[in-house]
């Protein structure tokens, strides 16, 4: 298994309801779930002087080493990993250096004192997977881990690990965070760099990997589709904070609430539902301070919270289960019950 789930990709999620009174609600007690411990990684690297210790640990983890190696330090070709030769002349001289520089001992230090205790994030994300394993009918032990990504990924999944770059979610605030140019990372971004999107953020990777299944290139189909697994999020992470489980805060939510159906109007007005062309549906979906033509005061990804309206909505009117809303790709049925709040 080897997917990849970059910052870049996770565009953020929608408005969910209350399992309460919710048919799909999933009643999960204590003797249901584990602590699934996280693999850290990143202790390895601020914890460690010796590099030839680091290579060692980082090697049973093949595909993220690669990616670590080659294209978020982007130190060498992923090929230098497996040449003992190399391994001895670059490899390791490279990781010398690297964990011995002074800014990355600075950045360690606060990623240590930041995360020093997982247990809340181990908790929450191992009763989420409880509960999607009661959810689908299986039996599935899903591995965790951190590591430090060169502000290059929230959540990736390789070597059957899901791995967390706990570096992204130092806090807006954090002084590590303000040096980083907006060059690199844009402000918008930064403003979403909070431990609060952890638990989040891995499901909504994982679940795009096991059930993310496009209904067509139009616009109504990529909603339906992101929709889907912002409905499953609803039920798998009860009691994630509102906000938390899409990346907006308060104001944000509240905005959407209070204009779903100038929303609703803006997309049928101007013929979207249909629409194919990426420089009109992008907009609604991808990562940005605002989605283009609502103002300033709009969220980002809009298109997701809307999909996940029309998708409860479905639910709730229909009745219908998890798994028979996950396999219904008839998209004018998943809309025909779909009313915008006023």
């Amino acid at each position: 298994m080897k997917t990849h789930f970059y910052f870049t990709i996770i565009t953020f999620l929608a408005l969910f309801v209350s399992c309460e009174n919710n048919h799909n609600a999933i009643e999960l007690e204590n003797k249901d779930w584990n602590q699934n411990k996280a693999i850290r990684l990143d202790q390895v690297l601020s914890k460690s002087n010796d590099a030839a210790f680091i290579h060692e640990q980082y090697t049973a983890y093949p595909e993220l080493y690669e990616n670590f190696y080659s294209r978020m330090l982007r130190m060498g070709a992923s090929e230098d990993l497996a040449d003992k030769s190399k391994v001895d002349s670059l490899v390791i001289p490279n990781l010398n250096a690297f964990i011995n520089d002074t800014s990355m001992k600075l950045i360690f230090e606060g990623i240590n004192e930041k995360f020093s205790n997982l247990e809340y994030y181990e908790n929450e994300i191992s009763k989420g997977f409880a509960r999607t394993n009661q959810l689908f009918g299986t039996s599935k032990n899903i591995s965790i881990g951190t590591f430090y990504s060169n502000f290059n990924a929230t959540v990736l999944e390789n070597d059957n690990v899901i791995w967390i770059g706990l570096d992204m979610y130092l806090g807006t605030d954090h002084p590590i965070i303000d040096m980083l140019p907006i060059t690199s990372i844009p402000q918008f971004y930064k403003d979403k760099m909070r431990e609060k999107y952890i638990v989040s953020d891995v499901f909504f990777g994982y679940l795009m990997s096991i059930i993310y299944k496009p209904l067509g290139d139009e616009f109504l189909a990529r909603m339906l589709a992101y929709g889907k697994i912002a409905y499953v999020m609803s039920l798998i992470l009860p009691d994630e904070n509102e906000g938390n489980k899409f990346r907006y805060d308060d104001q944000e939510i509240n905005w959407c609430k209070s204009n779903e159906e100038n929303i609703w109007r803006h997309i049928i007005d101007n013929q979207l539902l249909f629409e194919k062309d990426p420089s009109k549906v992008d907009l609604f979906f991808n990562d940005a301070p605002f989605t283009k033509n609502f103002g300033k005061d709009s969220p980002s990804g809009i298109g997701i919270w809307l999909g996940y309206q029309i998708i409860a909505d479905y639910a709730n009117k229909t009745k219908q289960s998890v798994k028979e809303i996950i396999k219904e790709e008839n998209i004018q049925k998943l809309l025909s019950t779909y009313e915008p709040n006023k």
